[in-house]
């Protein structure tokens, strides 16, 4: 059993709704409560499996991405390689510089400077401060539909960019944040 406390209104208009629907005013209110339980545990568990989706997705593009650099770096090796052997069938003689770019790339770098392995990490970035959004309860990441402008950094949105919509008590708010301002990574 549960007791609470309720407006004189809310209880005439509880009351009035179970009279229409001839039900008990409990039945209806024990409803009401299950269905949004049952609601509210439905949409956890949707945003749960589309932020799984989101990170399956950007894993997905990180090893696809590494793997055309990886293709691409052995495919200027190999031309290089080829040059040079060019080069020593015609008796030519190599050039200096081409003899200590093959020496960086053999340990590890490139003719730009250090290779992945000497490389140092990139520092991690710095999460903004933004302002504080007291009517705001919660982040929900969405793809833009139309063009929205970040309410933290006033950086432009435009349609198809992630972005994440601010939730409050009364639902969906016209707050709008890029990644960066949410501090996500």
């Amino acid at each position: 059993m549960l007791h609470t406390r309720i407006s004189e209104q809310l209880s005439d208009d509880i009351r009035r709704l179970a009279e229409d629907l001839r039900v008990p005013t409990s039945n209806l209110v024990r409803n009401v409560l299950e269905e949004v339980f049952t609601m509210v545990e439905s949409v956890s568990e949707d945003v749960g499996e589309i932020f799984e989706e989101i990170f399956d997705e950007a894993e997905s593009v990180r090893d696809r991405i590494r793997r055309q650099s990886e293709r691409s770096r052995h495919s200027r090796h190999r031309r290089r390689h080829r040059s040079t052997d060019r080069s020593r069938d015609r008796g030519e003689s190599f050039d200096s510089t081409v003899e200590e770019e093959l020496r960086r790339d053999e340990v590890g770098e490139s003719a730009r400077g250090p290779g992945p392995a000497q490389r140092p990490a990139d520092p991690a970035p710095e999460p903004r401060e933004r302002p504080e959004f007291p009517e705001v309860l919660g982040w929900q990441p969405l793809v833009l539909n139309r063009e929205q402008i970040c309410a933290s950094c006033g950086v432009g949105l435009p349609r198809g960019t992630r972005a994440f919509v601010g939730l409050g008590e009364q639902g969906l708010l016209a707050t709008t944040l890029c990644r960066a301002c949410t501090g996500i990574r």
